[in-house]
């Protein structure tokens, strides 16, 4: 079964919709209208001439509008209204169509900070232990190209979690503070690096005492 059509509305005017070739060449040009052909190795593909998007009237949604192209008064035109829509160009109708495609897509991603942003390298498995608690470790690039050891720490009675930043190009020993407080998990955590100590030692109130 084929499935339902779907007109998406962008304004009072213009509506749009997603034709077969939006994702890219195919032997079948199916519902679109703007279509061109190539040949390759004897076989003929169509590819959609406005990046697989048509635009439609938003009074008259079964209707794909008519671009008229006539320099700086270019327009788009209903034939069954005959409501004359003034563009710059129909490109830059189709870009926000695609914008408003991709607010759709991205609602819900997830949102990285610039300044924390890093590639990941390598990742442990979770090691668990007798106690209850467990380890998780990853290895990951900054943008600097620095190394970066990331120490997940939590336990299995608890969906939350410590975690340490271990960069050792900058000396650094750190820990994500919008993460379980550490002092509530561990007492000390110490790293050896080739040339120093990093330690961060915890009291009974939860305050970090760094040292090198």
């Amino acid at each position: 079964m084929s499935k339902e059509p779907i007109i998406y509305r962008l304004n009072d005017d213009i509506s749009f919709r997603k034709c077969s070739l939006i994702d890219g060449k195919l032997e079948k040009y199916g519902d679109c209208t703007e279509f061109y052909e190539t040949q390759e190795n004897f076989v003929t593909f169509y590819t959609c001439k406005d990046n697989g998007i048509h635009l439609h009237c938003t009074k008259h949604p079964a209707i794909e509008l008519d671009y008229v192209p006539d320099g700086y008064d270019s327009y788009l035109q209903c034939r069954c209204c005959k409501n004359e829509i003034r563009v710059k160009s129909k490109d830059e109708i189709i870009r926000k169509c695609l914008k408003q495609l991709n607010m759709e897509i991205f609602k819900n991603a997830k949102l990285i900070r610039l300044d924390d942003w890093y590639t990941a390298e390598v990742k442990e498995p979770t090691i668990k232990t007798e106690s209850g608690y467990w380890v998780k470790t990853d290895v990951k690039t900054d943008r600097d190209g620095d190394t970066i050891v990331v120490i997940y720490i939590g336990h299995k009675d608890s969906s939350q979690k410590a975690q340490y930043f271990i960069k050792p190009e900058k000396h650094q020993l750190t820990c994500d503070h919008k993460d379980m407080d550490p002092a509530k998990i561990i007492s000390k955590i110490e790293v050896t690096l080739r040339d120093r100590f990093l330690t961060q030692q915890y009291d009974y109130n939860g305050e970090s005492n760094d040292q090198l």
